[in-house]
């Protein structure tokens, strides 16, 4: 009984309370509480540059956490991931994604999803995460521009759509989809071999 009071009025702290993650915590089945905070001691155990240790999860005073609330899942997916956990990944990418607050990282966490699917070999959700993806390239090619020195680099979302189209047999859309992006200037290592193949 005085251990459930005490976890009631108990201060709030650490990393959850830094990036004012409480409320979204405990709104969070028990289960996945204990998934949350078994990847963040994961994590803090594996990855010597990450800057916390298990205690910082949920108490002290920690300042300039250096993540987002979205970065921060993000990381624990990725630790579940190496882990081989793919459910697990994808249910802390996916709370990742719905924390987000930018289409750039909303990017960067959906092209982690397509690599979890391309690993479970998983088509239909290739192309679900690839969709999503694409549907955001307007909203954050600049920033992804911007931050690799002025030019767009290769995006796995835009291979990877062109690659499905084809599978499917649908070759007008993927050479559609392989022009439109080629003219924005994305690269595609296989662009010319693709395009011979996508107009015989």
């Amino acid at each position: 009984m005085i251990g459930k009071v005490f976890r009631i009025f108990r201060e709030k702290g650490g990393v959850l309370k830094a990036l004012d993650l409480w409320q979204w915590y405990e709104s969070l089945e028990p289960k996945d509480q204990k998934r949350v905070k078994y990847y963040f001691s994961l994590k803090s155990i594996k990855d010597m540059r990450f800057p916390f240790r298990a205690k910082h999860f949920d108490t002290g005073e920690v300042i300039n956490p250096g993540y987002t609330r979205a970065t921060l899942l993000g990381t624990l997916a990725q630790t579940a991931l190496l882990d081989g956990k793919y459910e697990d990944a994808e249910w802390l990418y996916l709370r990742a994604l719905e924390l987000s607050e930018s289409p750039y990282e909303k990017h960067l966490i959906l092209n982690d999803l397509l690599m979890l699917s391309q690993k479970l070999k998983d088509f239909d959700r290739m192309e679900k995460y690839a969709r999503m993806d694409l549907e955001l390239f307007e909203d954050y090619k600049e920033e992804l521009k911007e931050r690799n020195g002025g030019s767009l680099p290769q995006i796995n979302a835009y291979e990877l759509m062109v690659y499905l189209f084809e599978r499917k047999g649908d070759k007008a859309l993927a050479l559609e989809l392989l022009e439109r992006f080629h003219k924005e200037g994305v690269p595609h290592p296989f662009y010319q071999e693709v395009k011979q193949r996508l107009t015989a």
